[in-house]
């Protein structure tokens, strides 16, 4: 693969590239579905890119392909040189530079090697009747168990040559509970993790049993002004977005993002901490270097509530004078943007129950669905998998219950975030309560 690297790049320049990227990516995946109480399909596949990216006299040019003979190299090569010719140019685009990269472990397990497709359809079958098992009311609608082996080549023209093997298994689950005429919200829930041994499928099974068992006999409730307490699910469902957005160069190089010139000021409550860490392995974003070959790092973007920075690839940083974070995301087939990696939101001072013993009145939210705009954060929608908070204590689940606001408001009306935090695919989220929310009864 070395050798197909460098004979991609020795061949842009010798048409004129003055710098030239090349990344590769393979993987083999096998994926298990279930659909309607049962496992519905199984497969399994390997594949394989190549995208070409070169600059000449300025101007970008890239091209991708799925195949990865020595022909079809050379061909990448020539079409990136004619789409540059005809290309703007822009005295921004560059290639990174090398840097010392330092590879991470435990992303990679070497048993994975052996996971074939009959555990994966193990796993899947696992985790649907382990739901099941928690209450015979449970039904699942649909579901999934993936695990992935992928390896990723990048070289570039300024010395970078890298390799890296990365080992994912996720899987989610998504239905309901039904008791005669009485059918829960829907709920869904879902995990990952790079080891064998840390799949736990029953864990996550028993979750959602839980929480849509619990939400059967939902009634109406009346309208009124209180706090909500958002799960790491609905927290993902309703917040995630609009953050991510707003602390993307890109978005604020095009004045897309709420945070736009707030450097060194209060953004969110103090009690909202929030890193982009690739390092942490725990979660399934975790790699060494990004798709430029940039060295992956811990940022903290949000500290104590005020804004410390904004992630950026080469690009987007050599427009602000500033150095690449290291977000360069994308696949093989596509040029670099600019994305998070593992979203990290630090754990407070808060049990959960202590938490709910707190409120007066109000709501913990399961699940948000609805609509949110990520970049100016308005939202609306419904409460799924509800339950009302009445003098410290649970009441009733709630149904049809809705609730508007802005984002970018609930961030500065943060009052509480819990110690327990949970692990999803990529991020690692808190309980948070946010005060001064308006319910609407449906």
């Amino acid at each position: 693969m070395e050798d197909l690297l460098r004979l991609a790049i020795k061949h842009a320049e010798s048409l004129g590239a003055s710098e030239t990227e090349v990344c590769v990516a393979s993987s083999r995946e096998s994926e298990v579905f279930i659909e309607n109480n049962d496992l519905k399909q199984a497969k399994s596949q390997v594949s394989g890119s190549l995208g070409l990216r070169v600059i000449l006299n300025g101007s970008l040019g890239f091209y991708s392909t799925n195949r990865l003979d020595r022909q079809t190299v050379l061909d990448c090569a020539q079409k990136a040189i004619k789409i540059a010719r005809v290309s703007p140019k822009d005295k921004f685009n560059t290639i990174a530079g090398k840097s010392k990269v330092k590879m991470l472990a435990g992303i990679y397990d070497r048993k994975a090697e052996s996971f074939e497709p009959a555990d994966a359809a193990s796993m899947a079958k696992y985790l649907l009747d382990s739901a099941k098992f928690v209450d015979n009311r449970v039904s699942v609608d649909s579901g999934n168990f993936t695990s992935i082996l992928a390896n990723e080549w990048l070289a570039n023209s300024n010395g970078v040559l890298l390799e890296e093997k990365i080992s994912a298994f996720s899987w989610s689950i998504m239905g309901m509970a039904i008791d005669g005429d009485d059918v829960s919200s829907f709920d869904v829930q879902s995990a990952g993790t790079h080891q064998v041994e840390g799949v736990n499928v029953q864990s996550t099974a028993t979750e959602f049993a839980k929480t849509v068992v619990n939400s059967l006999g939902a009634k109406k409730s009346e309208s009124f002004k209180g706090a909500m307490i958002l799960t790491p699910s609905a927290f993902a469902d309703l917040l995630e977005e609009p953050i991510t957005n707003s602390i993307n160069s890109d978005a604020v190089q095009k004045k897309a993002s709420q945070f736009a010139g707030k450097i060194g000021k209060k953004v969110a409550s103090n009690m909202l901490t929030i890193e982009d860490d690739a390092t942490n392995t725990e979660c399934l974003g975790a790699a060494s270097f990004d798709r430029e070959g940039v060295p992956h790092r811990r940022n903290i973007v949000i500290k104590d509530g005020v804004l410390q920075k904004f992630l950026y690839n080469s690009y987007t940083a050599g427009k602000d004078g500033v150095r690449s974070t290291g977000n360069a995301g994308g696949s093989a087939s596509m040029p670099p943007d600019v994305s998070t990696t593992n979203l990290v939101v630090g754990a407070g001072r808060s049990k959960l129950e202590t938490m709910v013993s707190e409120l007066n009145r109000g709501v913990l939210v399961s699940r948000f669905s609805g609509n949110v705009n990520p970049v100016n954060g308005d939202f609306s929608g419904v409460v799924k998998g509800g339950r009302i908070i009445k003098d410290g204590e649970f009441g009733h689940p709630v149904k049809e219950l809705m609730i508007a606001g802005n984002v970018f408001d609930c961030l500065k009306n943060i009052t509480a975030v819990s110690r327990e935090r949970k692990v999803l695919p990529s991020s690692i989220l808190p309980y948070m309560t946010i005060d001064g929310v308006s319910f609407t009864s449906g």
